[in-house]
């Protein structure tokens, strides 16, 4: 028999109860929302900025030429290497794995915060994400945040049976908490920061053998698995290319110099600005997609409420509190280390459920103890305000036609002309050059992709305009071709500015050796991707 509400009851007591009545249907609601807003914005293309090319590329080269795949971490290709193996270069399947990662990761969310924070904040938060645009656009992308945020949950899962079990976490737990903190780091090196949340939760518990015993077995299990490496792979112990350069001022630039560490308290606060009042708070709905600036003042409020949300929880919610010091942590270190000019919002993605957890758990608990019933319908209000606005941003982002003609087997339908004639001109190397034929690109990794996984042979900067050194570099790869694309500096306009890596490459040899290279094949009038043959001879 369902309970009936009790009239004296507050706002915050009655939204609850009705919440616990209705606790499986809105859980399996939530997921079909989930499911709704992501086949709303499913894309089926890869994205110009290449990443999410170069994790493909990783896993076929792992399967087919077991290739470790170093430099972003490589759990996440050799997840990917298991679908390659199974349907070959699928986007349409490698894409729905990521989709399954974070549907499976929405579940044991519900499932590891369930009971352990209120209905109210727990649905709260499910229902954002689920709508957020920002969110649900990685569950059609093949990075490595939805395999990330799947992956920490079981830290958190962990962490909460330590929280309620009256004895000591036996040393396989904590064995098994140390691999899973060793596997986040090993799919995204930020990971490395549940270690430190888990330490300083465990610290401030006065649990100073947990503590002790997680960061050996993260050491020793750490050790294992890089000696494995070094042994399987012969490639020495670490791959220091992405933490040297994190290191420098600019990371394309090292002639800047290594930063400083004043250096480093300005990234801190520049990235705090970006992530924080540009970012999370569009994903939040509270400012508009279109908008480019950073606000400081919103980065200070949203810092105090989580100091509020950490002391609150500290004094009334154990789970809260890790997971508090867990958003610390990642984003404290990601803040850290990046240097500004990424300004890529899906470097916090994994985060996001928890940041919006732990911020609504501080609201709510700053209205729940007032006696008013106004700031308790203001936290309601705010939470309406947040869904309806992510959700009017997600509608605003679908686009089922392209998706339509994508499926029908326009594999081109809603990229800019630049990127359709460069792709397809990727394809047409791929159907009619020979297989010995080593074509040089900007974008090798998407090229591969629509090539059928034809190689290609990247260029992505160089350091001379020696004309005999730009081609020896080519004649040392075998390069037989070379495709010069006419790619946006900036994506959203055509004013003619075009990203020249391999348009000054070839000029500096043509100078020298005008017959060097012969056009055998042009895609388009209007912003043209041209094919050249390398004539070696005419250097002779």
């Amino acid at each position: 028999m369902k309970q009936k509400l009790n009239p004296d009851k507050s706002i915050f007591q009655k939204l609850e109860n009705w919440l616990t009545q209705k606790e499986k249907w809105i859980f399996y609601s939530v997921l079909f929302l989930f499911s709704v807003f992501s086949m709303l914005l499913f894309n089926l293309r890869v994205s110009e900025g290449g990443d999410d090319s170069t994790y493909i590329i990783r896993a076929v080269n792992f399967l087919n030429e077991g290739t470790y795949p170093s430099f972003q971490g490589p759990i996440y290709p050799m997840y990917l290497s298991i679908f390659v193996a199974m349907f070959g270069i699928n986007l349409g399947i490698l894409k729905l794995s990521s989709f399954a990662a974070i549907l499976t990761g929405i579940i044991l969310f519900y499932k590891f915060f369930k009971n352990r924070v209120s209905y109210t904040i727990l649905f709260t938060t499910l229902i954002l994400i689920s709508v957020c645009s920002y969110f649900v656009y990685f569950s059609s992308q093949t990075y490595s945040e939805g395999l990330f945020f799947l992956i920490q949950l079981p830290i958190f899962a962990l962490i909460f049976k330590l929280i309620e079990s009256k004895k000591e976490m036996d040393w396989q737990n904590l064995l098994l908490l140390s691999f899973f903190i060793l596997l986040g780091y090993l799919t995204r090196t930020v990971g490395v920061g549940a270690l430190v949340a888990v330490i300083i939760f465990f610290l401030i518990d006065k649990k100073y053998k947990h503590a002790g015993l997680v960061t050996g077995g993260f050491i020793l299990l750490l050790f294992g698995f890089l000696l494995m490496k070094s042994l399987i792979w012969n490639n020495g112990f670490f791959d220091g290319n992405q933490a040297s350069t994190l290191m420098y001022k600019h990371p394309y630039q090292l002639d800047q110099g290594k930063e400083t560490f004043a250096g480093f308290i300005h990234r801190f606060i520049d990235n705090s600005n970006l992530y924080l009042s540009k970012h999370f708070l569009k994903m939040t709905g509270l400012r508009a997609a279109s908008i480019k600036t950073t606000n400081g003042l919103f980065s200070i409020l949203l810092y105090g409420l989580f100091i509020v949300a950490l002391v609150k929880a500290f004094k009334r919610n154990k789970y809260v509190l890790f997971t508090a010091i867990y958003v610390a942590a990642m984003l404290g270190i990601t803040f850290i280390v990046l240097q500004k000019l990424w300004d890529q919002y899906r470097l916090i993605i994994p985060f996001v459920p928890y940041m919006v957890l732990v911020l609504l758990y501080g609201l709510y608990q700053i209205a729940d103890d007032q006696k008013e019933k106004w700031p308790k319908r203001l936290w309601i209000g705010l939470v309406l305000i947040c869904t309806l606005g992510t959700a009017f941003q997600s509608f605003n982002k679908a686009d089922l036609l392209t998706l339509r003609t994508n499926i029908k087997g326009d594999k081109y339908k809603g990229y800019t002309d630049d990127w359709r004639h460069y792709l397809s001109m990727a394809e047409f190397v791929g159907d009619k050059l020979p297989e010995e034929a080593l074509v040089a690109v900007r974008k090798p990794n998407m090229a591969r992709i629509y090539a059928d996984g034809k190689k290609f042979y990247g260029i992505y900067r160089f350091d001379t305009d020696d004309p005999d050194q730009l081609l020896k570099r080519l004649k040392d790869k075998n390069v037989t071709h070379v495709i010069m694309a006419s790619l946006r500096k900036n994506p959203a306009v055509n004013n003619g500015q075009t990203i020249n890596t391999i348009h000054r490459y070839l000029y500096f040899v043509s100078q020298k050796y005008p017959e060097i290279f012969k056009l055998e094949h042009q895609i388009g009038k209007d912003e043209p991707a041209y094919l050249f043959r390398v004539n070696y001879d005419a250097a002779k």
